[in-house]
């Protein structure tokens, strides 16, 4: 189940708590690949399901940090990342994924009840204009 929490253990009142499925790995999606493009969309439903089922409400935090935590297993935890921040892109918990707003990305293996559990840390005020 997709969590969201506010203001619990330090948090700050605007940082979410995602229990999502495992994304797929960038090897399955990155080539014009009809199979692994669907294998995506079957991930994004899965987890909008979650998220449903959760009374998730888009955060549109601007300037973050990502605390990503992958359940054991196969594959490398990088090649997780892309089609997990398009999603929170989509799903408007993030603004942009833009180095401005994008401050930090810690990735690790560990306890998440659907697979991989998403913290967005929200830094606070309006992001990083570049001159």
């Amino acid at each position: 189940m997709a969590l969201s929490l506010k203001g619990k253990g330090g948090m700050a009142v605007n940082d979410i708590v995602l229990d999502l499925p495992i994304p797929p790995s960038v090897n399955m999606t990155r080539k014009v690949d009809w199979w692994g493009s669907q294998k995506v969309k079957r991930w994004a439903e899965h987890a909008d399901h979650l998220l449903l089922k959760a009374r998730y409400k888009p955060a549109r935090i601007e300037q973050f940090e990502l605390h990503i935590t992958i359940a054991e297993g196969r594959g490398d935890l990088d090649n997780r990342l892309k089609s997990l921040i398009d999603y929170l892109r989509r799903i408007e918990a993030i603004v942009d994924d833009a180095p401005q707003n994008m401050r930090r990305i810690t990735v690790e293996r560990g306890e998440a009840p659907e697979g991989c559990r998403v913290r967005v840390v929200d830094l606070g005020g309006a992001p990083v204009v570049k001159e």
